[in-house]
């Protein structure tokens, strides 16, 4: 009996190890693969930028919606950080966000959902990212709070500032908080989705922005 018990005790340390070793796994090997992602698409944003610009972004004078060139799935899309009194909140670096929501694309950073809006465009950008692995670019998202701004630089170096509105947990099948108009106010919005709660995908956060400020000419 006492074997038998020794035994169990064994197996159990050694399916703990494994528990333990695959979340070492998902925290630590997934963080620095998506961080050489983020440093790649770093990169690839410098060699996009106009005029050989060395900053995120620059102020333009803003462009027709038909203008735009398609961007291939996984391929650097915008930039987004966030700002309180002037200070980066959420994440301390910028995010080089990547057009495509699939799980491959998930892995290199934050997402665009290809059928929404345009960074500044009219209706609803719309952008997906990971809490807890491949980099926890939202990890932070839920300290968002009124006056806090969310800033996205489009692949013409335009920054668009969108100021938070809200926030709230729905359930993964709420699929109506990506539509156009999520909030019903007719402005343009930007909506931001992770995972709820903090190592689980039970439910998902919502945040919320709208737009309140438009590039100027530089």
């Amino acid at each position: 009996m006492a074997r038998v018990v020794r035994g169990v005790g064994w197996t159990l340390v050694v399916a703990g190890s494994v528990v333990l070793l695959y979340v070492v796994y998902l925290l630590w090997f997934t963080d620095l693969s998506t961080n050489a992602s983020q440093r790649d698409l770093a990169q690839q944003w410098e060699l996009r930028l106009p005029d050989g610009d060395d900053d995120v972004g620059r102020d333009s004078t803003p462009v027709a919606d038909d203008g735009d060139e398609p961007v291939a799935t996984g391929d650097a899309y915008a930039a987004l950080w966030f700002e309180r009194d002037g200070q980066r909140i959420v994440n301390d670096e910028v995010l080089y966000v990547v057009e495509g929501v699939s799980l491959d694309d998930l892995r290199l950073g934050p997402g665009h959902y290809p059928d929404s809006a345009r960074p500044g465009g009219e209706g609803n950008l719309a952008i997906a990212g990971h809490r807890t692995t491949y980099g926890r670019p939202f990890w932070a998202l839920e300290e968002l709070r009124d006056g806090d701004t969310i800033h996205v630089v489009d692949r013409d170096g335009r920054e668009w500032v969108y100021a938070y509105r809200e926030q709230r947990v729905v359930a993964p099948t709420d699929v109506w908080v990506v539509d156009e108009d999520p909030l019903g106010t007719g402005a343009p919005t930007i909506t931001l989705t992770t995972c709820h709660p903090k190592f689980s995908a039970a439910q998902r956060l919502i945040a919320w922005g709208e737009l309140v400020e438009e590039p100027t000419t530089s």
